[in-house]
């Protein structure tokens, strides 16, 4: 049973009985809530009641289109909560959740609040009314699951209606609902059956006739619950004297239903009585896998005779394939099964682990050999399949898994604690690790040395040290434990080959020559492409990326970009979440190429990507790389505003490089402002001083204090340039190389700023390096028509903004950029700040800075004097 099919099951709108109790005045109930333009409706009760039933039937009628989820206690996980919602929103309009969606099937979590602003903006424009229905909504008890559906429920749009099916009330704000005529409740004495609707289930549904004082009595013992009713019908159906019958009805809803289970079961043929005790331990059954649990051929056909017979046997698809029991005529057989024949239950589960496994099912299987207690099944099971349920999103679950096994069987898994503490590396949770690694040391350390199997785990698992030593900034360890891992690694086990590769290039990245770690980070990409790792894949893309960038080498970059591009705009929608690191790429190269709008555009993509995906580092350095573009095109509002944006995350968690790199981009922007002491400040924050080594970490910070002293002490500051330039030379750091070229040639004599000009040149011609020379301003484009390079002079602008302003700009003492303008203009025509923020991709923090600089380059301080002192100036 492929995953598709688990999902065709969970998406299915159950069937309706042929011959059931109508029930109108509910279903006007429900209409007139649609109708009031209620948001929610809760069909609440406890099990046994018809609350499905009810819930199909309006489905059935509503001329809503119709999204359908039932749900059990193994979707108690945001992750794959919402890939299962987006699913059934999907086949409403497939547009819902389309940007989350490959998220999600990478197994990752987006964050919360990108999660609810998708999930709520994509249900806003969806062009059909939909009613959304979450069937055994009691399953769902996880925070950030009703976090995010309270979040939906605070402004729900006009075209989604959820209905919730639950046997308790959800930790949901029910009351505020209420208040504000938001909420259409169904519960248990509504949904009750009276003495009417009793002989009607009876003659109708069930072919039985009762007198009406039986009725009576029969409906005062049930108090109208549907489930007992049900139970009883088939108890009596041939009795000779139903009154007797009835009269021995007493008791609790639990003691009547478990022994009218009891009375049906008894009515059995043998062979049925076996096969329903047998097979209640499922949560579905086919007619193959009731086979393999009974031992016995033919169960497809007695599946169908238990459905026309009411049994308590629910369809989960169209082609009769695939049912369930009820869920309490299931928990009433499993008691009956644990009483009567509790011996029989392992091997039962053994069987049903089988088949699953056999049917490539692995979580259902491991859940069946647990539940049977064959642990060494168990444990080869999770060894087996746990790296590709952890990806799928099945964490908590193997964490439960494991923690239900034995101590010994625990301890003796270097395999699964390996990939637990994979997971965590990989989603940036250091501290999560260190357990997870301990234990698979231990459980390593009793295996048998020379073993190949163990050779491979050990060598596994020194890669993990390589990789978590690298993260934490120990890279001399990190080279040395990466190398140890790379010895003892089989020549064909390209997986750990890959994943150590990954450790010593990043290592590599920060202070090794550059061919070198150019060649070992190539390695670890083509490692990780023999055994389809995309991951590894694009970390190690990543910070080869990174790599050129510092170096200068664009055309590289170009090359290695390539074929990832291509890859994207085939499959149209991002292959996993850490694309975002191409994206970043792209944007930088066009960056420098001066290709403003493409760069542009590939960093909006990153920032949507990277904010789904809560890759902290990512975002930070795509908004950094924004706020380059805002500031290329005369936006100092937009590019503080991103810079902003970008010191905020930091509050996320990032690595130290890139805080350094925050703080050194926001003492440019003070540099820009000829705000010197401001600019000092930060960069004194980084505790990189011009006194310090020079290398490719610090050169960024080196480049900002050389700005700072050239324009407090020229003299000083050509020292300071020839020791970079000495640094970056000798490593043949081109990135460094040329922007200390050319922010040291205005200070120099004519001769030698000839000469430094030139090699700036020679330097940025092959790589198509433009915007270099651009970003030195007007002065540079002076100096290079000066000395003969006319054809770089032309690519600069004629104005700071890449637009000639709006001539009433003249009028203002500082013209509005681009941004501004467009912000201006939503203002005026009535948008929200947060509304502003969602249509331009920037966060709210921008649109204020946006607006403050609005207003103070208008001469205004509200919003409704910027609107009319902008129509005055005929900017509008």
């Amino acid at each position: 049973m492929p995953a598709l099919t688990l999902l065709t099951q969970k998406l299915f709108i159950p069937t309706l009985p042929v011959k059931r109790v109508e029930r109108p005045a509910l279903l006007q109930r429900l209409d007139d809530g649609l109708a009031a333009g209620r948001a929610v409706t809760l069909i609440s009760a406890p099990a046994g009641y018809g609350k499905s039933t009810l819930a199909a039937e309006w489905a059935a009628q509503s001329q809503r289109a119709v999204a359908w989820l039932s749900l059990d206690e193994t979707d108690d996980n945001p992750l794959h909560f919402f890939a299962y919602l987006i699913a059934a929103l999907q086949r409403v309009d497939p547009q819902v959740g389309a940007a989350l969606q490959p998220i999600l099937a990478a197994g990752q979590m987006p964050p919360a609040t990108a999660l609810l602003a998708g999930l709520v903006n994509d249900l806003a424009q969806m062009e059909r009314p939909c009613l959304c229905v979450l069937d055994d909504f009691h399953a769902i008890q996880e925070r950030g699951i009703l976090s995010i559906l309270q979040g939906m429920l605070t402004h729900p749009p006009a075209t989604f209606h959820l209905l919730l099916v639950t046997r308790e009330d959800p930790p949901l704000p029910l009351a505020r609902l209420r208040a504000g005529n938001q909420l259409t409740e169904i519960r248990a004495a509504d949904l009750r059956f009276d003495e009417a609707d009793i002989r009607l289930f009876f003659q109708e549904s069930m072919g039985v006739a009762l007198s009406g004082p039986d009725l009576t009595r029969l409906a005062e013992r049930t108090e109208g619950w549907i489930a007992g009713l049900q139970l009883a019908a088939l108890s009596l159906q041939g009795h000779a004297n139903p009154s007797a019958f009835i009269q021995t009805l007493s008791g609790s809803h639990r003691f009547i239903l478990s022994y009218l289970t009891e009375e049906v079961l008894r009515a059995q043929p043998p062979a049925v009585q076996d096969f329903l005790l047998q097979t209640a331990i499922l949560s579905r059954l086919s007619g193959e896998l009731c086979d393999a649990v009974t031992g016995q051929p033919g169960n497809g056909a007695l599946l169908e005779e238990l459905l026309a017979a009411n049994l308590f046997l629910i369809p989960l698809d169209d082609e009769g394939r695939w049912y369930r029991y009820h869920h309490l005529f299931a928990e009433l057989l499993r008691h009956q099964l644990q009483r009567t024949q509790p011996q029989a239950i392992p091997e039962l589960h053994r069987r049903a682990s089988d088949w699953y496994a056999s049917h490539d099912r692995p979580a259902e299987a491991i859940e069946h050999s647990l539940a049977g207690e064959t642990f060494a099944a168990s444990v080869a099971l999770i060894e087996t399949h746990g790296w590709r349920l952890l990806n799928q999103g099945y964490a908590r679950r193997m964490e439960g898994w494991i923690e239900s096994l034995p101590a010994q069987w625990r301890a003796s898994s270097p395999r699964t604690n390996l990939d637990f503490a994979w997971m965590h590396l990989l989603r940036g949770q250091v501290d999560e690790i260190p357990p997870y690694l301990e234990q698979a040391q231990t459980a390593l350390a009793a295996l048998e040395l020379d073993a190949p199997a163990a050779q491979e785990l050990r060598a596994e698992s020194l890669a993990l040290q390589a990789n978590l030593l690298q993260v934490q900034g120990r890279l001399a360890e990190s080279v040395e434990v990466a190398g140890a891992s790379l010895a003892l690694a089989a020549a064909d086990n390209q997986r750990v080959i890959g994943l150590a590769s990954l450790a010593l290039g990043a290592a590599y990245r920060q202070f090794a020559p550059y061919a070198d770690a150019v060649a070992v980070l190539q390695g670890a990409i083509s490692a990780a492409q023999a055994t389809d790792d995309l991951v590894t894949e694009m970390l190690a893309f990543a910070h080869l990326s990174t790599l050129s960038l510092q170096f200068g080498r664009l055309r590289f970059l170009s090359q290695i970009c390539a074929p990832y591009r291509d890859r994207l705009e085939r499959r149209g929608t991002p292959p996993l979440p850490v694309v975002d690191s191409m994206q970043i790429a792209l944007g930088a190269l066009h960056y420098w190429w001066n290709r403003l709008d493409e760069a542009h555009r590939y960093l909006t993509q990153a920032v949507q990507t990277s904010t789904l995906s809560g890759h902290t580092s990512s975002a930070i350095t795509t908004r950094l790389y924004l706020s380059m573009v805002a500031q290329a095109t005369g936006d100092e509002a937009g590019a503080a505003g991103l810079v902003q944006e970008a010191a905020d995350l930091l509050a996320e968690g990032a690595p130290g490089w890139v805080a350094l790199q925050v703080i050194v981009r926001q003492a440019e922007l003070c540099l820009a402002r000829g705000e010197m002491n401001e600019a000092e400040g930060f960069l004194r924050s980084t505790g990189i001083g011009p006194e310090d080594g020079v290398n490719r970490r610090t050169d960024r910070a080196h480049l900002a204090w050389l700005r700072l002293m050239a324009a407090r002490d020229r003299a000083a500051a050509v020292t300071y340039a020839r020791r970079i330039l000495a640094s970056a030379a000798e490593e043949e750091r081109y990135g460094a190389t040329l922007r200390c070229l050319l922010i040291t040639v205005p200070l120099l004599d004519s001769d030698e700023a000839a000469r430094w000009l030139a090699q700036a040149v020679a330097l940025a011609n092959p790589e198509g390096n433009v915007r270099v020379f651009v970003d030195e301003g007007p002065e540079m484009a002076a100096l290079l028509a000066r000395a003969g390079y006319a054809e770089l002079a032309a690519q600069f602008p004629a104005h700071p903004s890449a637009h000639a302003p709006h001539p009433a700009q003249t009028e203002l003492v500082e013209a509005l950029s681009e941004r501004e303008l467009e912000v201006l203009a939503l203002l005026a025509a009535g948008f929200k700040y947060a509304e502003i923020a969602e249509r331009l991709v920037v966060s709210l923090n921008t649109v204020r800075f946006h607006i403050k600089a609005i207003y103070s380059k208008l001469g205004v301080n509200r919003q409704a004097h910027a609107v009319q002192r902008a129509q005055e100036l005929g900017l509008l």
